[in-house]
């Protein structure tokens, strides 16, 4: 299994795809949210049912438009079908920022099974 890491652009986050961590940061508004996407949906659908050890998947979404808010849903969907007990779901957000608390509570709500973290941050993410 190889790794997929993506460098964050002005308009996309930046991703972390390994064995131990998923990570999102950032903001994310590409100009083709799909086709931006779509390594990273393959690589979850081939890779996630393969991990066996603790794996950590943090959301640090800072902005996103509303296509990257089904792609969310595509990538959370993808990881309620392959859920391991040992899997730590974290959702960030600005303390300042309701709308991040309300797009946890969104996720939260759609997908209970996957105990999502909501983690409010006094500070700019990195």
């Amino acid at each position: 299994m190889r790794d997929l890491i993506i460098k964050e652009t002005d308009n996309s986050p930046e991703i972390t795809l390994s064995a131990t961590l998923i990570e999102f940061c950032g903001n994310s508004y590409p100009e083709n949210t799909f086709t931006f996407y779509e390594p990273v949906l393959e690589w979850l659908q081939t890779n996630l049912p393969k991990l066996n050890n603790h794996i950590t998947i943090n959301f640090k979404m800072e902005y996103f438009n509303s296509a990257t808010t089904q792609i969310l849903f595509d990538i959370l969907d993808i990881i309620c079908e392959h859920k391991q007990e040992k899997m730590t779901i974290n959702w960030y957000y600005k303390a300042d920022n309701e709308n991040g608390l309300e797009d946890y509570e969104d996720y939260a709500d759609e997908f209970p099974n996957l105990n999502i973290q909501a983690i409010a941050l006094e500070k700019v993410m990195p």
